[in-house]
């Protein structure tokens, strides 16, 4: 089946190619959620493929007003006006003429220009003249008989609230329903879009997020795992931190594919733990990847510098990359995008988001954070990437608590980190809880941070440290 591209970021991919082609599509939602920029975006591409577009206004907006406002996209172009893109005013007619003008008004100016794509906005103003739903049902229903009989794909679209969208008549002869809508997720105001129905191709159900850029419209599709169960698959290499004791304690590292939580209270030496594990990456010609939500990346070069790593030269030469990310700019739907595509182009073997705890400050729906999180370490583990997801507990001499919102259960690897007190003194120590298809060590040990490094000490042999 042909489709029509619509050009738009990431949306051919969701309609896996494309709008097929010819078939009728009603795009709804309320005043303002981004229904007709959606279609012009679509259209302004098109026109740059060759293909001819007839759009019609009603009484909802001018078409004069509508030119002024597309003037600041990108998209937009007015060497396509009165050629590929060609405006009618449909309002006079229904003003002028009623109701019973339309089709004979839309099949001349189909006749009179041929269009390879024609749209009506807004449609739901036409329902709104109509005298009562069987009058205007009878209409509908000419209407799509009369659209089929030309090789057009058409686009109506209307001022629709979701509960409407199964009840109107015009809704059953759809092929395609887009549903535009918005709203308030902590400081953020969101736009989301969902396909509720296109007949003729296989498309990802379920909300994706849009945003309205300079630039037109951008999509970001739903992250979710490709299968109810995160397939695991048993490797053998290992990737390691560069600190021996560590590296022994993880039987020679992590392996290969898997996630591991590093958690740990402020000031444990989460971030540089994490990073240390990039640098021994990049020593052996391994591309990584530092997501800071916490520290700019000059903090952090002044911190691996106080320890005496040099990351200039891998930071010159591609083989290590620091993103800082803002937690107030956060949007985890659009970065956990952002990030997959960073680690793809990249061609990233070792990951570091430091921290999660950040995804879940910019989430009011904490079913949503963890399904996000469990989304993000399926697509990574598919891809074979190493990755470590760094935690903030907030209970600094808790001896077992990990994270408070059981996302432990998306790690294959558990280290803690936390702090004990001796004679007046606090100490830092550490322990492996779980490694999945490790032999670890169940030791407790101390650790420190200096200016030379980071060195893990001896064993724990006091118990009542941990009380």
């Amino acid at each position: 089946m042909d489709k029509l591209k619509t050009g738009i970021k990431n949306l051919d991919g969701i309609l896996s190619g494309g709008i097929p082609v010819y078939s009728l599509n009603i795009v709804s939602g309320s005043p303002g959620s981004g229904k007709t920029i959606l279609v012009q975006n679509i259209i302004f591409n098109s026109a740059r493929n060759g293909l001819k577009s007839l759009y019609l206004t009603t009484i909802s907006e001018s078409q004069f007003k509508m030119v002024r406002h597309l003037q600041e996209f990108e998209f937009f172009s007015d060497e396509f006006l009165g050629d590929k893109f060609i405006y009618g005013d449909l309002g006079t007619v229904l003003r002028k003429q009623g109701t019973e003008k339309i089709l004979e008004y839309l099949t001349e100016m189909i006749k009179r220009h041929e269009p390879n794509i024609f749209v009506i906005d807004s449609f739901k103003a036409i329902r709104d003249i109509f005298p009562d739903e069987k009058t205007f049902k009878a209409f509908v229903f000419d209407l799509a008989a009369a659209l089929s009989i030309w090789e057009i794909t058409v686009f109506l679209i209307g001022e629709y609230e979701e509960i409407e969208l199964t009840r109107l008549s015009e809704f059953a002869i759809a092929d395609g329903i887009f549903h535009l809508y918005g709203q308030e997720e902590k400081r953020f105001q969101k736009r989301y879009l969902r396909i509720l129905k296109m007949r003729g191709t296989n498309f990802e159900n379920g909300e994706h997020l849009f945003q309205i850029s300079p630039a037109g419209i951008e999509v970001y599709p739903r992250i979710k795992p490709k299968g109810k169960e995160l397939q695991y698959g048993v490797r053998q290499g290992r990737k390691g931190f560069g600190i021996t004791g560590l590296d022994e304690m993880m039987d020679g590292g992590l392996t290969e594919g898997t996630i591991t939580l590093l958690s740990g209270g402020t000031g444990t030496g989460k971030t540089s733990l994490a990073l240390k594990y990039l640098l021994d990456g990049a020593e052996k010609g391994e591309n990584g990847l530092f997501l800071s939500f916490e520290e700019p990346t000059s903090q952090l070069m002044d911190n691996a510098r106080y320890l005496g790593w040099e990351l200039d030269k891998y930071l010159a030469d591609g083989r290590l990359d620091i993103k800082f990310i803002s937690p107030i700019e956060l949007d985890v739907d659009v970065h956990a995008f952002e990030i997959l595509n960073m680690v793809r182009g990249n061609k990233v073997g070792r990951l570091v988001i430091d921290s999660i705890s950040s995804f879940e400050s910019s989430v009011s729906d904490m079913q949503k954070y963890k399904d996000y999180l469990w989304a993000i370490a399926h697509q990574l583990k598919m891809r074979n990437i190493t990755s470590i997801f760094t935690v903030l507990n907030e209970d600094l001499f808790s001896p077992a608590s990990v994270t408070k919102d059981q996302i432990s259960l998306i790690a294959d690897n558990i280290i803690m980190l936390r702090y004990v007190e001796e004679k007046s003194s606090i100490k830092k120590i550490l322990g492996i809880l779980k490694a999945r298809g490790t032999n670890h060590d169940r030791d407790i040990r101390e650790y420190e941070i200096t200016p030379n490094g980071i060195n893990v000490l001896g064993k724990l042999d006091k118990a009542n440290m941990l009380r």
